[in-house]
C-alpha cells in the first residue's frame, strides 16, 4: 500500500494546483482589446448600423441622433463610404489611444460643387422672373447631394487621426471618447467648412 500512496499524493497535489490556476483564471475579467471597439465602431458605420456604432461611443455622446429621417438617410449614405485601418494602438490602464487611417467622402468638395449648381439654378430662375422657394432649393440640394455621394468616383480624403478610448466597466468594453477631429473626419470636413 505504501508504494501507491506516494503517487496518489502527487496526483492530488497536481489536481489542487490545476484547480487553483483555473479558479484564478475565472476571476480575471477578460476585457476585450481597444482595437475591437474601434473595428466594431467603423464596421457598424460602414454597414449604416448607427445604433450599434453609437454603442461603441461614450454614453453621453449622442452623435447619431437626427432631426428627421432625411438627415438620417443622408448620414447612412455618407458613412457607408467610410473605410478605416488601425495603424497602432496602446492601452495604458483605463485609457487607450488608437491611431487610425480613415478614408471618407470629401463632403467639403461635394458641397462646393452642389452649391454652385443650386446658385446657378437660383440665378437662372431670377433672370426668368421666377422665384424658387426655400423648400424647392432645399429639395434640389438634397437631390444633388444624394447623387454626388452615390457616384463611384465621389471625391474622398484620407486622414490619420488619434482616437481616445476609456474602459467602460458597465458595458465591459472600451468606449470611444467624442472629439472634434473624429466628428470632422467622419463628416468629411463638413464641420470645418461650416465653421468658416
Amino acid at each position: 500500500m505504501t508504494k501507491f500512496s506516494h503517487p496518489s499524493r502527487c496526483l492530488l497535489i497536481l489536481v489542487i494546483i490545476t484547480l487553483v490556476f483555473s479558479m484564478a483564471g475565472c476571476t480575471k475579467t477578460n476585457f476585450p482589446k481597444a482595437e475591437e471597439s474601434v473595428n466594431g465602431f467603423f464596421k457598424s458605420l460602414s454597414e449604416a448600423d448607427l445604433k450599434t456604432a453609437e454603442s461603441y461611443c461614450a454614453s453621453d455622446s449622442g452623435n447619431f441622433t437626427f432631426a428627421d429621417p432625411q438627415e438620417e438617410k443622408l448620414a447612412k449614405l455618407i458613412f457607408s463610404k467610410t473605410k478605416h485601418e488601425i495603424v497602432s494602438s496602446v492601452e495604458a490602464g483605463e485609457t487607450a489611444t488608437a491611431k487610425v487611417k480613415v478614408t471618407n467622402l470629401d463632403l467639403q468638395k461635394i458641397f462646393e460643387g452642389i452649391l454652385g449648381k443650386v446658385m446657378d439654378e437660383a440665378l437662372n430662375s431670377a433672370f426668368e422672373g421666377e422665384e424658387i422657394s426655400d423648400e424647392k432649393m432645399e429639395e434640389n440640394m438634397m437631390k444633388y447631394l444624394e447623387e454626388s455621394i452615390s457616384k463611384p468616383d465621389a471625391p474622398v480624403l484620407t486622414n490619420e487621426l488619434e482616437i481616445t478610448l476609456n474602459k467602460d466597466k458597465a458595458k465591459k468594453m472600451w468606449v470611444i471618447q467624442d472629439n472634434d477631429a473624429l466628428v470632422n473626419n467622419l463628416t468629411g470636413n463638413l464641420n470645418e467648412m461650416l465653421s468658416q
